[in-house]
């Protein structure tokens, strides 16, 4: 799980075009106020403990093939007969801290996977996913979550994909291998967006310094920055990180919206209208985004919102049987039993074309053989 800011804004919307247009000398200076002069961290998420090591000599031959490791080593660390390893949303830590608590959210338990797969033996990377999104709520936070998974090949050219995630929403399975130094990147980025949300506001920044630092790229940690900024009272340093989010991806709505959200609060209210106008543009496109939408207005008893809400959905995406299984329930409370019907038939017409997840057992899902598109 990757954690991404956005705070939510209400802003119109008025084309006014305003570009990244800060010049070199400009640029410099500001990255040096938000990077800081800490040096790097040492930390190695992956490192295991003496303990650790031991008990996987005790319970895994190096003699075994790798089959059998890998069944061993999924059993031991998630089954609970063994040490039940399990997945908690609100914890992002190492190897040794993930083992020490007995659980840790996806990014967590995936990195304990990895650490002690390679120890025994085993081929283990870390791979996102990209999976429909989803957002939740948090006070006046959005927060967009990302996944991540467990990864190797195996003897005769097959593979294996390790998911710790309860609800794996399978999307297209589009996948991407990621170095160890990508992963350790979003360790800080997901500690710096949980001292955002807790109000640690410096740990947040020293956080989001070393993700950035090992992955200047990062759109994400560029936009929880300039979240981390904005409660700091630092304006012109948000603004900036912002805008260092969007040039990395001008797809990042999160981004736009804070920024919409910052130029509001200023006065500024061509800019905010602009990027809002941004954000708009993308959320309309979103199915998604009305899947959202049509969830808040069936929570407020508004049924006819959420349905048309849905609506705007299947008209972007027409495969998608949670849309209709979302439509059909909004159908029994309007008591039209007849469309009802018609739905539920309709999400399981689209439903025997979905890759099937396995089921969820010891804790996690385990893919043993998966035909995957990866990008490069």
């Amino acid at each position: 799980m990757v954690l991404l800011i956005a705070v939510l804004s209400s802003v119109g919307c008025i084309p006014h075009r305003v570009n990244y247009s800060y010049g070199y000398q400009e640029e410099v200076a500001l990255l040096r106020r938000v990077l800081g002069n800490e040096p790097e961290t040492a930390i190695d998420i992956l490192s295991l403990s003496p303990e650790i090591r031991d008990l996987l000599d005790a319970k895994i031959d190096s003699d075994w093939n790798a089959s059998r490791k890998l069944k061993k080593l999924r059993e031991l660390l998630f089954s609970q007969d063994e040490l039940n390893i399990h997945y908690d949303a609100t914890n992002t830590l190492t190897a040794m801290e993930t083992f020490k608590q007995r659980s840790g959210n996806c990014l967590s338990m995936t990195t304990l996977f990895v650490a002690a797969a390679r120890y025994v033996g085993l081929d283990a990377k870390y791979q996102t996913v990209a999976v429909d999104p989803i957002w939740d709520y948090q006070g006046n936070t959005m927060i967009r979550y990302e996944h991540i998974v467990a990864t190797g090949r195996m003897a005769g050219g097959g593979s294996y994909v390790m998911d710790f995630l309860p609800e794996f929403i399978i999307g297209d399975m589009r996948t991407k291998l990621i170095s160890d130094k990508e992963a350790l990147a979003l360790y800080f980025n997901n500690l710096g967006a949980e001292g955002v949300m807790d109000g640690r506001i410096d740990d947040a920044i020293l956080n989001l310094r070393h993700a950035i630092k090992l992955r200047p790229e990062f759109s994400g940690a560029w936009n929880n920055m300039g979240a981390a900024m904005r409660r700091a009272g630092e304006d012109e340093l948000a603004e900036f990180s912002y805008h260092r989010a969007i040039r990395q991806n001008f797809r990042n709505d999160s981004a736009l919206s804070n920024l919409a959200t910052l130029y509001k609060h200023q006065g500024q209210a061509m800019k905010a209208e602009y990027f809002q106008g941004r954000v708009d543009r993308y959320r309309s496109r979103n199915p998604y985004y009305h899947y959202f939408r049509a969830q808040l207005s069936f929570q407020r008893g508004d049924y006819r919102d959420a349905r048309n809400s849905l609506k705007k959905s299947i008209r972007l995406k027409r495969d998608d049987p949670d849309f209709y299984v979302a439509l059909a329930r909004i159908h029994k409370h309007l008591g039209e039993e007849e469309e009802r019907v018609e739905m539920l038939a309709r999400a399981d017409k689209y439903r025997r074309g979905i890759l099937r997840a396995p089921e969820r057992r010891m804790n996690h899902r385990f893919w043993p053989t998966v035909i995957i598109n990866v990008n490069p």
